[in-house]
């Protein structure tokens, strides 16, 4: 019979979790990046997303001190990696084909100051070229290669890559925890309903200060 963890608590041991960090780069959480540029409300505020960058880098620490596995995913956009219906979708939105963000190399597409990876073992790269980052990636056979069962999501923005990287690690058979406060969007109504449905369907909603007390206890 399968062994079931029907607490979040008990699905978010050290042992059996990864940590799995989505998007934080330069370009979707600076304020000189990609994004900012764009003038998005959303951006801004005690809500917005200089906040989420801020509670990650908690959680990034909480997981180190408890040995927690670290997973940087980055999303790296050049035009070699788009499909053609990536390309009419840019089209569509910004009135080109691609706008140049997350490029191979470039600032845009590293880390914020706090949040790069410090390598060793326990702290592993994922790069992407779709919003899961399961499609595409290495990330599922990294996750069974440590024995991981339960991924603690953060990153941005809540309704496009990280709802995405959510849903097929749950399809994937994944317990998923989702710090709902290191999430972040450009719009704060989207940003709550996909919070709401993803702790319906998918996983738990939990906030930082929960998860990393959690972990502190080994």
């Amino acid at each position: 019979m399968t062994r079931v963890l029907h607490d979040w608590q008990e699905q978010a041991a050290p042992a059996r979790t990864a940590l799995v960090m989505v998007d934080l780069q330069n370009d979707f959480v600076d304020p000189a990046g990609w994004v900012a540029e764009q003038q998005l409300p959303g951006f801004l505020g005690d809500t917005g997303i200089a906040a989420v960058v801020d509670r990650a880098r908690v959680l990034l620490a909480s997981a180190r001190a408890a040995d927690v596995l670290r997973i940087f995913v980055r999303m790296i956009g050049d035009e070699k990696y788009l499909s053609g219906p990536m390309r009419a979708l840019y089209a569509r939105n910004h009135g080109r084909l691609r706008p140049t963000c997350v490029q191979e190399g470039t600032w845009g597409a590293d880390w914020p100051a706090g949040l790069q990876p410090e390598g060793g073992d326990r702290e592993l790269v994922v790069d992407k070229h779709r919003y899961s980052a399961f499609i595409g990636t290495r990330l599922d056979q990294l996750l069974r290669s440590h024995d991981i069962e339960t991924v603690v999501v953060c990153g941005v923005a809540t309704t496009g890559c990280v709802e995405s990287t959510i849903r097929d690690a749950f399809m994937l058979d994944h317990y998923v925890v989702i710090a709902g406060d290191a999430c972040g969007d450009y719009e704060q109504q989207r940003h709550a309903a996909s919070l709401s449905k993803l702790g319906l369907s998918f996983g738990t909603v939990v906030d930082v200060e929960a998860i990393a007390g959690r972990w502190a206890q080994g």
